[in-house]
């Protein structure tokens, strides 16, 4: 019997004077500092000393990954740099913040990520976000409020933008109409360019752009008209500027219906710019010989999930203004 024991013992690597604690190592995995100390289980660098607990005073040990290969002696191959965690009251409260806050930390870092990936992809297919040079200082300081009424046009704007982590969670977009002149496009491209230096994956383009994209995709080979779509509907922030301006078809009407019904029902927010009210977007949308439902499902379930922004006022390019329409 003494004999059989001395070749187990040998066998494991396990010293025979610790065999009492070989409930406390089964073979490959963590083991305290102490526990192998007893265990006589080589390192292959020194354990970091011991810590104490900062609520109870309990001393904490370090644990190393033991690796056990047939007919070699165990051997811990690396410690963790961090002591086992205390489980007193003090430290159990401690380190379930700690683990929330952390998992929070996790949770952000993936989304940031996740936002950078949909960007490029976005941008690989469609470019970059679309934004003409010349709007590129369309931003809110350069926007000009001298009168109440575009002071409260650019509150609404800046507003719109400064909020818009709470805009991406319920799917509120912007509908902003009114007459040529007005600064319709300078503020929709200020709210892009706020959010692109936030990082914010975001596509502002005119109704007529958007339409052309798809179009080569469809007659092209590079890319997938449906790669192309799945673009405009997946992005974080979609502008479509100057809508009524592009020739209407009954194609062009069923893509758009088929971008912003998606977007509606994913609850992605959208930003419209238009010379037209209600009932003039309707009609100019409507192919001849068609019936208006479609564009009438377009137009009311933008204004639905959208806060409406009307812009009425003095025609400022007509006056050697640079305010952009």
């Amino acid at each position: 019997m003494e004999e059989s024991r001395a070749k187990e013992a040998v066998r494991d690597g396990i010293p025979d004077r610790a065999q009492g604690l070989r409930p406390k190592f089964n073979g490959n995995g963590p083991i305290t500092s102490k526990d192998a100390e007893e265990l006589g289980i080589p390192a292959r660098s020194p354990a970091p000393p011991p810590e104490t607990c900062e609520f109870c005073g309990a001393t904490l040990y370090h644990e190393g990954l033991v690796f056990l290969l047939l007919g070699k002696r165990p051997e811990i191959c690396f410690w963790n740099p961090s002591p086992q965690r205390c489980t007193c009251e003090g430290a159990a409260a401690y380190w379930a913040e700690y683990d929330v806050q952390e998992e929070r930390r996790k949770q952000e870092a993936a989304e940031v990520e996740n936002a950078k990936r949909r960007k490029q992809r976005i941008e690989r297919l469609l470019g970059r976000s679309g934004i003409k040079k010349r709007f590129r200082q369309r931003t809110f300081e350069h926007f000009k409020a001298d009168t109440p009424e575009r002071k409260r046009w650019l509150r609404v704007a800046k507003e719109y933008a400064d909020r818009f982590p709470e805009k991406l969670v319920t799917g509120e977009g912007l509908y902003i109409e009114g007459n040529y002149g007005t600064g319709k496009t300078h503020l929709a491209a200020a709210i892009a360019l706020q959010l692109i230096e936030a990082g914010v994956p975001v596509v502002c383009k005119t109704s007529i752009e958007l339409l052309m994209d798809i179009r080569k995709a469809f007659d092209g080979r590079e890319v997938s008209e449906e790669a192309i779509l799945r673009a405009y509907k997946d992005v974080d922030l979609l502008i479509i500027d100057d809508l009524g301006k592009e020739q209407v078809t009954e194609w062009s009407i069923s893509t758009l219906y088929n971008i912003l019904n998606d977007r509606y029902e994913d609850m992605k927010p959208t930003i419209i710019t238009t010379n037209f009210g209600s009932d003039d977007l309707i009609a100019v949308e409507t192919p001849k010989g068609s019936n208006e439902s479609r564009i009438e499902a377009i137009v009311s379930r933008l204004r639905e999930v959208s806060t409406v922004l009307t812009m009425v006022g003095e025609d400022y390019r007509s006056q050697g203004g640079s305010t952009p329409c």
